[in-house]
């Protein structure tokens, strides 16, 4: 079929129509994929699994506990509703994520349905595409953490902000402002403060560029606050009518707010500055893979945009024309600002900002049916391009792992999937390339999005599994539980992932030794004299062991191994003694240590 023919014959009104279901079929395999065909990876994830555990054997549910001790980093909303999955069917890693899927699907629906407000249903489709399958926002999407539920809460915020905005006085503008203190709520409490600051930045943003002062004074806009308090406020109540009330809110609300932007006085155990140190310009700097594969896309979006939100009232534009490209810039350029001056930093920190990056590529994907440059033009193929690099990037990941693995039959199926996964991406390509010479350019980036999602998941379906191994905490629980049959164990300055993984996989008891590293000998004599002759103490061994990947790399690049660390020096001193060691292949590396014999 032509270019020609295939513009003639499309039917715009019934597709435009069916963009919810469209989109929700699209990306359905991305979110499948990560959320329930996978265990439970770090960074968070096993920490996240215990603290929902225990929220569902806890009777007072206000703060969340982290092997039965208070974990008061934030409030308890995906805590609350992992505990119900649990609840009702069952401990394991993809029922824990389950509410993941309704947070993705809220994200999905409330940006597309706001860009369809923007700009149309084909806009809608981009935006909705963009906001559930760029890296970060994908892997937020996916992750059992309160960063999901955050994004949903701001997704439905700043379609409530934008809606009240651009309303007339009454019920409209009341419902939608309304509708953004609803997902503002959610978002704080999720995860507190930004679920706030992500809309307020965005529709304060907004009345400052526009000089639309009078908006500060509808009451509209502050009626819904009153919904907000509903929902806050019974928690607050709990959580201040709690032993140690007051600190618990100290931390909740101060400590995880200005203890990321600065190193004030905190409450010990929650100095926040000192960890994920930010640099000035990390977020701009790291944006680019922030949007994957859509970073072409992005920075033709801004590049339009710089003409389009200084648009002013002509017979060509009325006088809203640069509205929606004002508050797509408005949602997320403050908040990265406003990121790039805390003291901490995390990509994931990120996700709320992709959000409005999303609206800005939808409402430039929009605009190129008016008007479509040669630069509009050359950004659509350089994004058809990274993703065939990107396919051939999987291609051989699967190589590798199949010259890794030693059974024969799936490294088989490794190379003939690492064979047919470019193939198959070039023929959505291609399907993309004659969208775009067919000026339907929304269908030609679902297109392409779509050559990425068959790419990825035919890749990950072999993947996922084999980083199952590297991160099988849970076998690792229970070896050391065995292996600690008879005895008290200690665990030596644990991280949050090693608490975790002891107590809600092996679910024994444990002690907590802490001290510096010069202090380390005299605090396990202690333990061990005080313990008897069947104590043991557990220690994280620095780096990661040896898998048969890194045994295949090593033919072109020589790995140092890794040493035993402290477990070593004291050994050596005869401090005590390595009983074991486990090691998790390309992962975490512990030693047991027992008394030194006499």
């Amino acid at each position: 079929m032509s270019p020609t023919n295939l513009a003639d014959t499309a039917r715009p009104i019934p597709r435009r129509r069916a963009w919810p279901g469209v989109v929700i079929l699209a990306l359905a395999p991305l979110w499948f994929l990560g959320m329930f065909d996978r265990g439970l990876w770090t960074p968070d994830e096993p920490r996240e699994a215990d603290i929902s555990w225990r929220m569902s054997q806890q009777i007072d549910r206000s703060i969340p506990h982290l092997a039965g001790a208070p974990f008061l980093e934030k409030p308890p909303l995906t805590y609350w509703l992992a505990a119900t999955s649990i609840s009702a069917f069952g401990d394991s890693a993809a029922l824990e994520r389950l509410p993941n899927l309704l947070y993705a699907l809220i994200v999905a629906t409330a940006i597309g349905t706001l860009a369809a407000r923007m700009a149309g249903r084909d806009a809608a489709l981009v935006a909705a595409l963009l906001a559930g399958s760029a890296l970060i926002s994908y892997r937020v999407a996916i992750w059992l953490a309160p960063d999901a539920a955050l994004l949903a809460g701001c997704a439905v915020a700043l379609l409530g902000a934008y809606t009240g905005y651009t309303a007339g006085a009454g019920a409209r503008k009341f419902w939608g402002y309304t509708l953004m203190h609803a997902g503002a709520a959610f978002g704080f409490m999720a995860k507190s403060a930004p679920g706030w600051i992500v809309p307020a930045l965005a529709l304060g943003t907004l009345i400052l560029w526009e000089r639309r002062w009078a908006e500060l004074r509808r009451w509209e806009l502050y009626a819904g606050a009153a919904l907000q308090a509903l929902m806050i406020g019974p928690w607050v109540w709990a959580v201040a009518s709690a032993p140690g009330g007051a600190d618990s809110l100290r931390v909740f609300f101060w400590d995880n707010l200005a203890g990321r932007f600065t190193a004030l006085a905190q409450t010990p155990g929650h100095a926040y500055a000192q960890g994920h140190l930010n640099w000035w310009g990390k977020y701009l700097v790291e944006l680019p893979a922030y949007l994957m594969p859509w970073t072409v896309l992005g920075a033709a979006a801004l590049a339009r945009a710089w003409t389009q939100v200084r648009l002013s009232a002509t017979a060509e534009h009325p006088a809203q024309a640069a509205t929606p490209w004002r508050f797509a810039v408005s949602a997320f350029l403050p908040f990265l600002v406003l990121l790039s001056l805390a003291a901490t930093a995390r990509d994931v920190y990120a996700a709320p900002a992709i959000l409005g990056f999303a609206l800005l590529v939808a409402l430039w994907a929009h605009a190129l049916r008016r008007r479509a440059s040669g630069a509009d033009e050359a950004c659509l193929r350089i994004t058809r391009v990274l993703v065939a690099v990107i396919a051939c990037l999987f291609a051989a990941l699967l190589a590798l792992l199949a010259a890794a693995e030693r059974e024969r039959t799936i490294s088989v199926a490794d190379l003939a999937v690492a064979v047919a996964v470019v193939p198959l991406a070039l023929v959505a390509l291609r399907f993309a390339a004659m969208l775009q010479r067919s000026k339907m350019y929304a269908e030609s980036i679902a297109a392409t999005y779509a050559a990425y999602a068959l790419a990825f998941c035919v890749t990950g379906l072999l993947v996922l599994p084999v980083i199952d191994r590297w991160q099988d905490l849970s076998a690792l629980a229970r070896q050391i539980e065995r292996d600690c049959a008879g005895g008290e164990l200690a665990v030596f300055d644990p991280d949050e992932t090693t608490i975790a993984m002891l107590d809600h996989r092996s679910r024994m008891t444990f002690t907590t030794l802490a001290g510096r590293p010069d202090e380390a000998g005299r605090v396990f004599a202690d333990w061990f004299r005080g313990h008897g002759a069947q104590a043991r103490v557990l220690v994280m061994l620095p780096g990661h062991a040896p898998g048969d990947v890194s045994r295949v790399l090593a033919r072109w690049y020589p790995f140092a191994l890794p040493d035993d660390g402290l477990a070593g020096a004291l050994a050596a001193s005869g401090s005590a003694r390595i009983s074991t060691r486990y090691e998790l292949p390309q992962g975490r590396r512990y030693a047991l240590l027992s008394a030194a014999s006499p």
